[in-house]
């Protein structure tokens, strides 16, 4: 676990980096881009650093809720590309939320839509974000880590914290997050940086 606690702090790292650059080139003046930015690295780094405990305890259930809230991060920043950021920024400042937003007569401005968005530019991504939607809510996957199957062939309800015995779906879990991470630092250099010279 020792290479994948690595992984999530080397990317905590490149994500503080990132921001301190955004800070340097906006003059530390605090632009809708430098805000918006601020609020996706904090919660990016937040949800980085929860998982890094979730990874010790092994706790597959907390990892794959963390993954679903990244996968927001990216719904947020493609909120950002459909409307604006100058749209964006005032409907937070005003309470409001973006799936009230209708696309045409039909189609809102729901997580699926922005999902399939995102996918557009990032294929796989849709996957992931499936993934966690299943795994966030109660399905085979929670009923999968609930229970053991002991010694002797009985199967009996697991209450211990974690699932070391899941270690490689843990591992490839965190290997998601790191791959999600990867979309929100680019998605983010597009809305905050696009035709700006970095």
């Amino acid at each position: 676990m020792e290479e994948e606690l690595k992984k999530i702090s080397s990317m905590k790292e490149t994500f503080i980096s990132f921001m301190e650059a955004i800070l340097k080139y906006y003059k530390n003046a605090l632009t809708r881009e430098v805000v918006f930015a601020g609020m996706i690295t904090k919660k990016t780094i937040d949800i980085l650093d929860a998982s890094m405990f979730a990874l010790k305890k092994y706790n597959i259930t907390v990892q794959i809720s963390l993954l679903r809230l990244l996968c927001d991060n990216c719904l947020a920043i493609q909120s950002v590309k459909e409307l604006g950021l100058k749209s964006v920024m005032d409907m937070i400042q005003n309470n409001e939320r973006v799936n009230n937003v209708m696309v045409d007569e039909e189609q809102n401005m729901s997580d699926g839509y922005l999902k399939r968005k995102v996918k557009e530019d990032y294929p796989g991504f849709d996957k992931v974000y499936k993934f966690a939607c299943d795994s966030v809510h109660f399905s085979k996957q929670a009923m999968a880590s609930s229970f053991i199957k002991k010694s002797d062939g009985s199967v009996v309800p697991h209450f211990e914290v974690g699932n070391k015995e899941m270690k490689d779906s843990i591992i490839q879990n965190n290997n998601s997050m790191i791959t999600v991470a990867k979309i929100i630092l680019d998605m983010l250099k597009k809305v905050c940086l696009e035709g700006k010279h970095f």
